[in-house]
């Protein structure tokens, strides 16, 4: 039979069947303490700093491990929000399922803006135990299991004394070369912040810069009849620069005001400078309390634009004021399901009202049925209101580099992936090894 197997599948494949016949086989019947053990389904929509599933796995070794949440005994949801201090919030759910089924539990932990993500994982960690604790507790494990206490040393606890004020500051400095011989692409950015979050103020401040170079060497010049008579250098360049501003103020606990200020600059847009700024309005369909599993929002905003062109645009205006408004419907969802997300907003200009835009775009990562999910993203702009488009039009390396914006009456995109899954239930299992590179095998016939 071996020998068959040679002549049909080839040497690589023999190699392959007889490994598998090495294997040294298993008592599936036989049970084990470990059977007994709560099946846990990890759940982390957008994959958050911390969640490290081995790292849970070889941390947390008094439960099982499953694939698909239909085989779980517990779901524990995940899900995050950004804090005024520059770190996550992390709302962990504990849903029951099956024989725990009606029976759920919330924790929080906060992480820190420099907490690095083996200090999040950690905190997971931590705060997982702690959830986990009620369900374990009812199977015979939880005679293996001990509880110990670090007390507190220092003063009780109390309001915590900030002599920031909450004011978080952050600065970024970033370089990226790439190229070859005949090729080389230079990208420079940075970015100051500066954030303050409270229970009723938001307030938001940054700078940023940009510059893009792309140079191409040795480029051929051709004739009218296609013969090379030459070559030329193509040199690229596109900057920008934004200053932005933003405060809010909570009005309760559906409702939010606030206003925006920015002034930019972008050869991209034709803008050599551009001044805008107004006031902004939000209504949430649910509390605030609940954003981090659910949110409904409905924006309103008013601005005022004074814009200086570089060039002089298709409407022979080198400078104008504008006044503009926009209205935003915006739904995120995060359930044991999956997480869904969607929003449609219009602008208009009050000059002209045919000069408009709307935005439509959405995301979903379904759980259809066990093993198998939907994942799919899309958004459509409708535009009518390309006002700052250049008179002189793009060049053809501006065009072929995306340098330049060109007039569209609409831009889109899509992505989805359909993906099933099966085999085994269980996931407890941690192997790294030849996790940090691979290989690429060639086989010949000759």
């Amino acid at each position: 039979m071996i020998a068959s197997l040679a002549r049909r599948l080839g040497p690589p494949l023999l190699l392959l069947a007889l490994a598998f016949r090495s294997l040294p086989a298993q008592d599936s019947t036989r049970a084990t303490a470990q059977d007994s053990a709560i099946r846990v389904f990890v759940d982390c929509p957008g994959f958050s700093s911390g969640c490290d599933f081995d790292f849970f796995r070889t941390e947390i070794t008094f439960v099982n491990y499953v694939r698909n949440r239909e085989d779980a005994d517990v779901h524990v949801l995940i899900t995050t929000l950004p804090t005024g201090g520059g770190g996550s919030a992390y709302t962990i759910t504990f849903i029951g399922l099956r024989r725990f089924a009606g029976t759920a539990d919330t924790l929080q932990y906060f992480s820190g803006q420099t907490d690095t993500q083996d200090d999040n994982r950690k905190a997971l960690v931590r705060v997982l135990k702690l959830g986990l604790m009620r369900f374990v507790a009812t199977t015979p494990l939880a005679s293996k299991i001990d509880i110990s206490y670090t007390a507190p040393t220092g003063a009780a606890a109390g309001q915590v004394h900030d002599p920031w004020n909450y004011w978080v500051f952050s600065a970024r400095l970033g370089i990226d070369l790439n190229g070859q011989k005949s090729q080389r692409f230079t990208d420079l950015n940075g970015s100051l912040e500066a954030n303050r979050t409270t229970e009723m103020w938001k307030l938001s401040f940054s700078l940023s810069e940009g510059y893009n170079e792309s140079r191409f060497d040795d480029v051929p010049i051709t004739d009218s009849l296609g013969n090379q008579i030459g070559t030329e250098t193509i040199l690229s360049i596109a900057r920008n620069y934004n200053a932005n501003g933003f405060v809010a103020r909570s009005l309760g606990s559906h409702w939010s005001g606030g206003a925006r200020a920015a002034v930019s600059h972008s050869t991209f847009s034709n803008e050599q400078r551009t001044l805008s700024g107004g006031p902004a309005l939000e209504y949430d369909f649910f509390p605030y309390a609940d954003a981090t599993r659910r949110r409904l929002t409905l924006e309103y905003d008013l601005a005022v634009r004074d814009v200086r062109y570089a060039d002089t645009t298709i409407y022979d205006k080198t400078r104008e004021t504008l006044f503009q408004e926009s209205l935003g419907l915006s739904l995120n969802v995060t359930q044991p399901w999956g997480t869904s997300s969607a929003s449609l907003t219009g602008s208009h200009y009050f000059h002209d009202f045919s000069k408009n835009r709307l935005v439509l775009a959405g995301g979903l990562d379904l759980r259809i049925i066990r093993g198998l999910s939907l994942n799919l993203f899309g958004d459509v702009d409708l535009i009518h209101d390309q006002l700052s488009l250049a008179k002189a039009g793009a060049d053809e390396s501006q065009v072929l580099l995306q340098r330049r914006e060109l007039a569209t009456s609409y831009r889109y995109f899509t992505f989805i992936s359909l993906s099933y899954t099966f085999g085994s239930t269980f996931n407890n299992v941690v192997n790294p090894r030849f996790n940090g590179g691979g290989g690429t095998f060639f086989f010949s016939s000759n």
